[in-house]
């Protein structure tokens, strides 16, 4: 009676072999379907095209690799820390495999296990700088930051001409608040690499810090045509609440064009009278809404006599005289309209025994140092605002 099958051990090994290479070229072409939906960005279909190849060939490094980066750009860390672990089993000496672990660890906010992983790829290759980048940022997003300076000069010496360890060296030292060394390292990132609109960003926070305007909106001209969502963000910083108008035709006398010398009665008669005394209020116009707890909190706010270029200065420059009316530190109460972006102020001027007290209402300075309703200061070149400069210096 002849055998239907063979069953010698050559015959069953031969017949293993060919199994092994149905399933390897089954797992291929769900790896090459996977890709095709991930350029339609159909990332759940490739994800599945995945999975079945990983059914057929389980120890395939190339689909644990890339279903790890699907699940990190869906936030599924946990996922995504499964199948890097397996691509670091299957290539124990791939700097990549454990820098993707790493980076899975580090979203996870595991920062203990993603140092280590970092840290071991940059032992296996010292002159590679992914890993110290990496680590860099590690230590930036957990604020050690003296150790994240150490990490991305170590990139720096390894790859000087790598327009990306300039950037984050920037971005390190806006957080620091060393804005002139943020500038110097962003603008080199530019100069070596094109069209890099995060560099863009944090260049013209750095210039706005400096106080150099021109040159951060020219950041955001470049984002505007460029990066919206970037552009939004600097137009945030850049564009901070400033003091944009005064109204005082409802003050109940103070006239804000009054110069030095002004006799206290002529805001009102009523002031001809010794020791009387009587209270004005003004509106300012804001550019952006603010805080409410913060813009009628008496205390935000100051009155003074001016003394700078911008302000003029109180008196012309003459010193002040005995007769000069006592100018109130603070209001007295503040209002705030949420529709028109107005607080107006009220404060009390009071008249001497002799009835010859003088002021200089031009040169009186009223100055704002709260928050608008996003928790943003004054835009400091624009807190202050008089008669003299009609608009907020």
């Amino acid at each position: 009676m002849s055998q239907i099958f063979d069953q010698s051990p050559d015959a069953i090994f031969a017949g293993a072999l060919a199994a092994q290479s149905q399933r390897s070229t089954l797992a291929q072409y769900a790896i090459q379907q996977a890709a095709k939906y991930m350029q339609n960005n159909n990332n759940d279909a490739a994800i599945k095209e995945f999975r079945k190849a990983l059914a057929f060939d389980p120890e395939n490094d190339t689909a644990h690799t890339y279903l790890g980066n699907l699940y990190l750009q869906q936030n599924k860390t946990k996922d995504a820390i499964k199948e890097f672990k397996e691509s670091v089993r299957l290539q124990p000496l791939s700097v990549n495999s454990l820098v993707n672990l790493g980076n899975a660890y580090l979203q996870d906010k595991n920062y203990v296990e993603a140092e280590k992983n970092f840290k071991k790829a940059a032992r296996m290759d010292p002159l590679n700088p992914v890993p110290d980048y990496t680590l860099g940022h590690l230590y930036m997003n957990t604020d050690r930051l003296g150790e994240a300076e150490a990490q991305f000069r170590k990139a720096e010496k390894i790859s000087p001409r790598d327009g990306n360890v300039f950037y984050s060296l920037g971005m390190l030292y806006n957080k620091q608040g060393k804005y002139e060394d943020a500038a110097k390292n962003l603008e080199k990132s530019l100069t070596l690499k094109k069209d890099f609109f995060a560099a863009n960003y944090e260049l013209g926070v750095a210039y706005d810090a400096l106080g150099e305007t021109d040159k951060a909106q020219q950041q955001l001209s470049i984002l505007t045509r460029s990066d919206y969502t970037l552009a939004q963000d600097l137009k945030f910083v850049i564009n901070k609440p400033k003091i944009v108008a005064m109204d005082t035709s409802k003050s109940g006398g103070f006239a804000e064009l009054l110069g030095a010398g002004t006799p206290l009665w002529a805001l009102d008669p009523a002031l001809l009278a010794p020791d009387s005394s009587k209270e004005f209020s003004i509106t300012f116009t804001f550019s952006e809404k603010m805080d409410i707890s913060s813009v009628i909190n008496p205390l935000n706010w100051s009155i003074s006599r001016a003394n700078n270029a911008e302000g003029g200065y109180y008196n012309n420059t003459m010193p002040v005289s005995s007769q000069e009316v006592s100018v109130p530190r603070f209001p007295l109460l503040v209002t705030y309209d949420t529709e028109t972006q107005e607080a107006t102020i009220k404060f009390r001027l009071s008249q001497n025994a002799d009835g010859t007290a003088t002021i200089d209402p031009k040169h009186l300075v009223f100055a704002f140092k709260g928050k608008d309703a996003s928790g943003r200061s004054m835009d400091s070149s624009a807190d202050e605002i008089n008669g003299y400069a009609l608009t907020g210096f």
